[in-house]
């Protein structure tokens, strides 16, 4: 049984539409097929050499930006040798792109983006030059002063093989970046693995993987002030207080109002992000 594509169909449509803050552009256009056969299959008349390829093809002086999105064929009733297939074509995203490659395990993905936040004590001010945040004798206020940070998170998805298990994609959700990637300090990504699907997509055996990265500048670590109600005299013994103390690395006390420091502890594990593209 073979297919052999006979033409396009002259005439073609297309319409422009707002979708959210975009406009979108689509075009249609028809193929005409010819089977050797009456009771040709639809997924052999899809695979038809010189059709478009659902999320490969793209229209020419679009800069790639109109990508064929969908092929319908229709087989003709009073001549059941020849097919129609109607393809579409759209400038709306997919969050996929476009690849000569015809294996969507190859395709680097496109992502959407957005900015959360998380809050975070500081003890200057944005003043030049900082101000420390104390009162007029001072002393430290009741309330510190906390500002908002920014984590930009990207949500994208992208297919992978089959031989990837139920169990390695789990092991892959709530870890960060063990060295740099992609530009990104290491420990500074936390991956969230959001769902996965697998089954036949564009005609390869593959699975499809959602995932999330959260981008932090101050990387993904905890970091608990280091104070408490004790502290080590030089000598190591461990006086008790009414009050929080600062502490310095030793854990001796810091004079009072004086800038706590930092400690770090890894809350998440690290693995390499060589399987995102």
């Amino acid at each position: 049984m073979a297919t052999l594509l006979k033409g396009v169909q002259k005439g073609k449509g297309g319409s422009i539409r707002k979708s959210g803050s975009n406009m979108v552009y689509t075009e249609r256009h028809r193929y005409i097929v010819l089977s050797d056969v009456r009771n040709e299959s639809i997924l052999n008349v899809l695979s038809t050499a010189g059709l478009p390829k659902v999320m490969v093809s793209t229209i020419a002086g679009t800069g790639g930006n109109c990508v064929c999105v969908g092929l319908d064929p229709k087989q003709d009733e009073g001549s059941p040798f020849t097919w129609f297939v109607d393809s579409e074509w759209s400038t709306e995203s997919e969050n996929q792109t476009t690849s000569s490659n015809p294996d969507p395990t190859t395709w680097v993905p496109r992502y959407s983006g957005k900015v959360e936040t998380y809050p975070e004590v500081i003890y200057k001010d944005f003043s030049t030059p900082p101000k420390p945040y104390l009162n007029s004798a001072k002393d430290k206020f009741p309330e510190p002063l906390i500002v908002r940070r920014p984590v930009i998170v990207y949500d994208f998805f992208q297919y992978e093989a089959p031989t990837v298990t139920d169990v390695q994609i789990g092991d892959r959700n709530d870890t960060i970046n063990s060295a740099i990637f992609k530009g990104f300090g290491a420990q500074t990504l936390k991956l969230t693995v959001t769902g996965f699907e697998r089954g036949f997509y564009f005609g390869f055996d593959c699975v499809r993987i959602n995932y999330s990265v959260a981008y932090k500048k101050n990387k993904w670590l905890n970091t608990p002030l280091d104070m408490g109600y004790s502290y080590l005299t030089s000598t190591g013994e461990r006086i008790a207080t009414d009050k929080i103390v600062c502490l310095n690395s030793d854990g001796t006390k810091k004079s009072d109002n004086a800038t706590p420091d930092t400690l770090e502890f890894k809350e998440f594990p690290e693995i390499s992000f060589s399987f995102l593209r």
